[in-house]
């Protein structure tokens, strides 16, 4: 049997072994959960290589409570599936945010105090779990709809599927203000072959990433407006100079507004944009925007509809990232439809144009068509 059917095999006994919510005492608690999530896609980009993949993440969550305020949570996961998007498409922003190719071992692990309007948490995170998110953009499958490409491509950042250690925390300033901040290691846990480990070494060469993320809620709650800012202490490439220089920096926002709510019905609109430092950045710029309906269908199940576009515009005046990329811009729009079947199976298929604005070649617009499954041990 194949290394990688042998790891989800183990996953899945031990989510059946390890059921949610046994009480090991008065004041301790253990919680597992395990999630498969996994799509068939296929796409129209004449470059050789497959026109069909199957991609896949295996994730198993196990969470020990103790004294309601203390936590311990371990994350392990696995990953299957080609990488079409790299490899064969060619577009800058990855298409699918499953793709990365086999990967095995934890996700994020880490100690969280919470209290009712306070929590901190160290170990080593992801910082798209709680930083640079939309709430409404979570259901696209688009990797830009999830975290920006200016904050993925002109750094290391520590996401899916690759972690770092951090220290974060969040606050309830009052009933209309968050306030979340962070400091993550400047170079995320590198995988060992195919194997992610737990790596909470830090090396002042590499620098740290520092981000600040205050939420404002507006207009009774319907408005969410994030107003981001991080700055990446490492060595990156001055692109005017040609020199190495420490300090990438840039401002970010998050939008999250309630148009129209109906009972169970409701229509969300959410905006993202990104701007980074022009000498050290190999993007300008990227916009995000898009449209939610929630059960837009009548159903006696969860069902949801979005429509979406985003845009990045890279620094290609620069002879350095003209060369890295071949691209000046890339503008993508996606359609999904998600719908529950049981309490523990959702099916959403997609489609994506995607329009790549090539400097030395004609402009390539591959479709994307997917199915995607969501299933819960």
């Amino acid at each position: 049997m194949a290394k990688w059917h042998q790891l989800l095999l183990s996953f899945v006994l031990l989510s059946v072994l390890l059921r949610p919510q046994h009480s090991l005492g008065q004041s301790i608690e253990f919680s597992n959960e395990t999630a498969y999530i996994t799509e068939l896609l296929t796409h129209s980009s004449a470059n050789p290589g497959r026109d069909t993949h199957l991609l896949g993440w295996f994730l198993n969550t196990s969470t020990l409570k103790v004294n309601e305020r203390h936590s311990f949570n371990v994350g392990l996961m696995l990953t299957h599936g080609g990488e079409p998007s790299v490899d064969i498409v060619g577009d800058l922003q990855t298409f699918s945010n499953l793709e990365t190719g086999f990967f095995y071992g934890f996700n994020e692990v880490y100690y969280q105090y919470e209290s009712e309007k306070f929590w901190v948490k160290v170990g080593q995170q992801d910082i798209n779990t709680d930083f640079l998110v939309s709430e409404n953009g979570a259901l696209f499958t688009h990797s830009s709809f999830g975290i920006d490409p200016v904050a993925t491509i002109n750094m290391p950042a520590p996401t899916y599927p690759v972690t770092a250690f951090s220290l974060t925390s969040s606050i309830d300033v009052n009933p209309n203000l968050n306030l979340k901040i962070g400091v993550f290691d400047g170079q995320f846990a590198t995988p060992n072959n195919d194997y992610l480990g737990i790596n909470w070494s830090l090396n002042k060469d590499e620098g740290l990433i520092y981000i600040v993320e205050p939420e404002f809620k507006l207009f009774n709650g319907k408005l969410s407006q994030k107003i981001g800012y991080y700055h990446h202490s490492g060595e990156f490439l001055n692109h005017e100079t040609l020199n190495m220089q420490k300090g990438l920096s840039a401002f970010y926002l998050v939008s999250d507004l309630n148009l129209m709510q109906n009972g169970d019905k409701a229509v969300n609109l959410f905006l993202q944009f990104d701007r980074s430092t022009k000498a050290v950045s190999d993007l300008r710029y990227y916009y995000g925007l898009g449209l939610k309906f929630d059960n837009l269908i009548k159903s006696e199940r969860q069902n949801e509809l979005g429509i979406g576009l985003g845009h990045a515009r890279l620094n290609s005046q620069f002879s350095t990232v003209a060369e890295a990329y071949d691209i000046d811009r890339e503008t993508f729009i996606e359609i999904n439809y998600k719908h529950q079947i049981k309490d523990w199976l959702s099916i959403q298929p997609y489609f994506q144009w995607i329009n790549i604005d090539a400097l030395n070649s004609d402009p390539k617009n591959p479709v994307i068509a997917a199915l995607r499954a969501y299933i819960e041990f």
